[in-house]
C-alpha cells in the first residue's frame, strides 16, 4: 500500500467521522434519557433492559425503574415480584429481574456499591461483555471507546470496506481495535460518533433495504460504489 493510499483511506475516515458527528446532531436520538446522564448505573440498566425489545418499549419503563431504583442498592431493597412488576411490559421479567438483582448484588459486594471505570472489572459483572463495557466507560467514564455490535459492523463494512474474516465479527480483536482507530479521541465527540453510527445503521444503513438515496455517505461508501459500478 502506497503512502498515497494510506492517506486516501486517512482522508476518508476523518470525512466519514465528520459526517457522522454532523448527521447525529441533525438526525440522533439524542433525547433518549440514557444518553443524557453520565451515571454507569443508569447506563447499565438501560443496556439490560434493552436486550429482546425495542427502544420505544424501553424509555416506558426506563424512567420509572431509574425513579424508584436510582442505585444498585435500592434495587437491592426492593423484592422481585415488585421488580417484575415495572418491567412486565418488556416480556420476559423473570429473567430479567433475576439478572438486574444480580447485578445490582455483584457491584454492592465486590465493588462497595461503585461501578468500576475499568474494562476487564466491569466485565467481572454478570451479563456485561466488551459491548456494554464499552457502553459503560463511553458514557460514564469519558473514555473514548467503540460500540462494536452488528449496527456499527454492518456500517464500516459498508462505507469503509472493512470485514472480519471471522464467521462473529464483533468477537474479533482486530476489528474492535479498528473501530477503536475510528473514534475521534475527544471524549464528548466519541459519544456523539458512537451513537451516530448506531442511529445511523437503524435509519439509514439498514440491513435490508439500505436508503442509500438519503445517505450522506453515498459518495464516500464503498458498498454504493460497488453497487453503481454493477450498474445499479
Amino acid at each position: 500500500m502506497t503512502a498515497s493510499m494510506l492517506q486516501g483511506d486517512a482522508d476518508r475516515i476523518e470525512e466519514f467521522r465528520r459526517r457522522v458527528i454532523e448527521w447525529y446532531r441533525r438526525h440522533g436520538d439524542k433525547h433518549l434519557p440514557w444518553r443524557r446522564t453520565a451515571s454507569a448505573w443508569e447506563i447499565l440498566v438501560a443496556a439490560f433492559l434493552l436486550r429482546k425489545t425495542t427502544t420505544r418499549q424501553v424509555v416506558r419503563v426506563y424512567e420509572e425503574f431509574i425513579k424508584k431504583y436510582p442505585s444498585p442498592k435500592d434495587l437491592l431493597a426492593a423484592g422481585e415480584d415488585e421488580v417484575r412488576a415495572i418491567i412486565r411490559p418488556l416480556g420476559i421479567e423473570h429473567q430479567r429481574a433475576r439478572h438486574l438483582i444480580s447485578l445490582a448484588r455483584k457491584i454492592e459486594d465486590e465493588f462497595k456499591g461503585i461501578i468500576p471505570c475499568h474494562k476487564e472489572k466491569l466485565k467481572k459483572l454478570p451479563g456485561v461483555g466488551d459491548y456494554i463495557a464499552s457502553e459503560v466507560l463511553l458514557g460514564a467514564c469519558r473514555k473514548p471507546e467503540p460500540l462494536l455490535d452488528r449496527n456499527m459492523i454492518r456500517v464500516v463494512e459498508r462505507v469503509l470496506g472493512v470485514k472480519s474474516a471471522r464467521k462473529r465479527p464483533h468477537t474479533d480483536p482486530k476489528l474492535w481495535s479498528y473501530a477503536k482507530m475510528l473514534l475521534p479521541k475527544d471524549p464528548d465527540l466519541a459519544r456523539e460518533f458512537s451513537y451516530g453510527v448506531l442511529d445511523f445503521a437503524r435509519k439509514i444503513c439498514s440491513a435490508r433495504s439500505p436508503k442509500c438515496h438519503e445517505c450522506p455517505m453515498r459518495d464516500i461508501c464503498t458498498y454504493r460504489l460497488r453497487l453503481l459500478s454493477q450498474g445499479d
